[in-house]
């Protein structure tokens, strides 16, 4: 509970502006401030509150690997956070499956016939391949916090309008 610092009055935590005389009520350190996703609420940087806290386990899936097939079958289509999430992690997704195939792994039972035998483009996919994985931990953060980032270097790329 605190004070109004123009007339005085007694308002409840959270309350941004006096219910007496209309002022604003400056935050104190420690007191309640509403949480919301991301600094600026109701920017175009950030996803409604609403959206994020329906489609947040859609958005996550969709940096999993495979995992992404859960919100392209079954997410939200019209829902602009799970098409923007979605859109990034099957170009992580597409990237990490044809990176492994060069580098002679195998994915989802698929075998690739090249094989470097750990030469220096064997070391540079797998290299690229810590890079794909970042940008999806990149990317949870993201979809996490309701972010409209997009991913560096593959953000641009839409499969989903």
């Amino acid at each position: 509970m605190g004070y109004c610092v123009k007339c005085g009055a007694k308002v409840e935590d959270g309350i941004m502006i006096c219910p007496q005389c209309g002022a604003q009520i400056p935050v104190m350190p420690g007191s309640y401030q509403p949480q919301y996703y991301g600094t600026s609420y109701g920017s175009s940087e950030y996803f409604g509150q609403d959206e994020v806290r329906r489609n947040k386990a859609m958005g996550v899936l969709s940096y999993i690997g495979i995992l992404v097939l859960i919100p392209l079958l079954a997410g939200d289509r019209r829902s602009e956070y799970v098409k923007h999430h979605m859109n990034q992690g099957i170009v992580l997704t597409i990237l990490s499956v044809l990176v492994d195939l060069l580098d002679g792994e195998s994915v989802w039972g698929l075998y690739s016939m090249i094989h470097f035998n750990g030469g220096l483009f064997s070391w540079t996919l797998d290299i690229l391949d810590l890079g794909i994985f970042v940008l999806c931990i990149m990317g949870i953060v993201s979809a996490c916090r309701g972010d409209r980032k997009e991913l560096p270097l593959i953000g641009k790329l839409r499969f989903f309008k």
